[in-house]
C-alpha cells in the first residue's frame, strides 16, 4: 500500500500504535501521529489481533495522565485574595502559640466574606460561596465574641458557618460533603483533625489526603492553622515553622509564617507575615497591626517597605555578611535558588533557601520600584 499523503487523513484519523500508520476508521483518539503506511488492508481500521492488542496496552496506561487537550486547556494559578490566597490549593498559617494566628484566619475569613481588602491592601479577586471555620480548641462564647468584634454576625447562617468546641459530637473532614463546593474551609487547628502522632510521615499522608479529598469535592481553598515547634529559634523557614513530620509543609501551595515582634507587649506588637512557601508566587514580608475590633491593618506598603523579624536572642545576621550576600543575589538575581545557594557557599556564606527565596523577593520589588 502506498504511504498516506497529509491530505488523505480525515478529521477522523486514528493513530495505530501496532503498525505504526495511520488510519480511518473505529481505532479511539488519541492524537494524530504521522507514520509510514500500513502492510495491509488497515485503511478502515487495524482489525489483527497484534495492533489491537498494542493499542488496548497503551491505552490502558495511557489514560492515567493527563492528554494533550487537558494540558493545553489547563486553568492558569488564580487566586481569591490577590497575593496572598490562592485557589486549589492549601495555604498554611504557621506560629508560634498566642501569637496572633486565629485573629489572621478570622481577618481572611472576613475579608472573603465581605469582599473588603485584606489587612487594607489585599485585594478580594473572588469571593466563595460561604466560609466554613471548624475551630474545635475554642468554645462558642469566646469565638463569638471575636466574630462580633471583627463584625461577622451578620453573616452567620448565611454565608458563615463555624463549628467550636462546645458543638456536639466529633466531625472528621471526611463527614463534609454538601456544603463543600464553591467554599473556603477553616482548620483551627490542624493538629485537631489528625488522626495519628503528627510527627508520623503515615500519619501526615494520610492527613494530606483528607483536604485534598475537601478540594476534590468542590472546596476552593483550605486554609489550616498550626503551631511552631517551641525550639523553633530565632528564625522563621518552612522546616521550622511547622511543628511535626516535614510532609506538612510538602503538601501546600503556600505556608504564612507569623511571629509578634514584640512577644512581651502582645496587644501592642505588630505581627510579622513572611511567606515561607513560595511555591507558585513571589511574596513580600510585611508587618500588621491588630486593633480591638480584632481587624488587622498592614503597616506601609510592602512593595517599599522592608521589615525584619526582630530577634529575640541577639543573634540576628550573626555572621555579618547579609548585605554581602544581598549584593552577590543582586548580582545574579536570575539564578535558581539552590544555585544561589551553592554561589553564596562559594563565597563563604551560608544561607537557606527560605532567606533566599524571600531576599531575592525583597530585592526585586525593590528593583521594579
Amino acid at each position: 500500500m502506498e504511504a498516506l499523503e497529509s491530505s488523505d487523513v480525515s478529521a477522523v484519523s486514528r493513530y495505530c500504535f501496532g503498525c505504526d500508520g495511520i488510519h480511518v476508521g473505529a481505532l479511539p483518539e488519541r492524537g494524530a501521529s504521522r507514520g509510514p503506511a500500513c502492510e495491509g488492508p488497515h485503511i478502515k481500521g487495524c482489525t489483527c489481533q497484534s495492533c489491537n492488542q498494542k493499542w488496548m496496552d497503551r491505552w490502558e496506561w495511557e489514560s492515567r495522565y493527563h492528554d494533550r487537550h487537558e494540558a493545553e486547556n489547563a486553568p492558569p494559578i488564580s487566586f481569591l485574595i490577590d497575593g496572598f490566597l490562592q485557589r486549589e490549593g492549601v495555604t498554611a498559617i504557621a506560629g508560634p502559640v498566642r501569637e496572633r494566628k486565629s485573629l489572621i484566619a478570622l481577618n481572611i475569613a472576613h475579608a472573603l466574606i465581605t469582599g473588603e481588602k485584606l489587612f487594607g491592601h489585599f485585594e478580594v479577586v473572588k469571593k466563595p460561596t460561604r466560609v466554613l471555620y471548624l475551630c474545635p480548641e475554642v468554645s462558642l462564647g469566646p469565638f463569638t465574641d471575636r466574630v462580633k468584634k471583627i463584625g461577622l454576625m451578620d453573616y452567620v447562617g448565611e454565608t458563615f458557618f463555624y463549628r467550636t468546641l462546645s458543638a456536639d459530637g466529633h466531625l472528621k473532614l471526611s463527614d463534609l460533603g454538601k456544603e463543600l463546593p464553591g467554599s473556603v474551609v477553616f482548620l483551627d487547628t490542624a493538629v485537631r483533625f489528625f488522626e495519628g502522632d503528627e510527627n508520623s510521615s503515615a500519619a501526615a499522608r494520610s492527613f494530606a489526603d483528607g483536604i485534598f479529598a475537601l478540594l476534590k469535592k468542590g472546596a476552593e481553598s483550605v486554609v489550616m492553622l498550626h503551631h511552631s515547634p517551641k525550639s523553633q529559634g530565632d528564625g522563621m523557614s518552612l522546616e521550622n515553622a511547622m511543628r511535626g513530620s516535614g510532609d506538612l509543609g510538602a503538601f501546600l501551595a503556600c505556608c504564612w509564617g507569623t511571629k509578634l515582634q514584640d512577644p512581651n507587649n502582645p496587644y501592642e506588637s505588630a505581627s510579622f507575615l513572611s511567606n515561607l512557601k513560595q511555591r507558585d508566587f513571589e511574596s513580600q514580608d510585611f508587618e500588621a497591626t491588630c486593633g480591638p475590633d480584632c481587624r488587622m491593618r498592614i503597616v506601609g506598603d510592602p512593595a517599599t517597605r522592608f521589615p525584619k523579624l526582630r530577634s529575640r536572642n541577639g543573634q540576628g545576621n550573626k555572621d555579618g555578611k547579609d548585605s554581602e550576600a544581598e549584593a552577590a543575589i543582586r548580582a545574579s538575581m536570575e539564578m535558581p535558588v539552590r544555585k544561589l545557594q551553592e554561589h553564596l557557599s562559594s563565597l563563604g556564606i551560608e544561607r537557606g533557601t527560605t532567606w533566599i527565596s524571600k531576599t531575592r523577593a525583597r530585592l526585586k520589588f525593590a528593583e521594579a520600584k
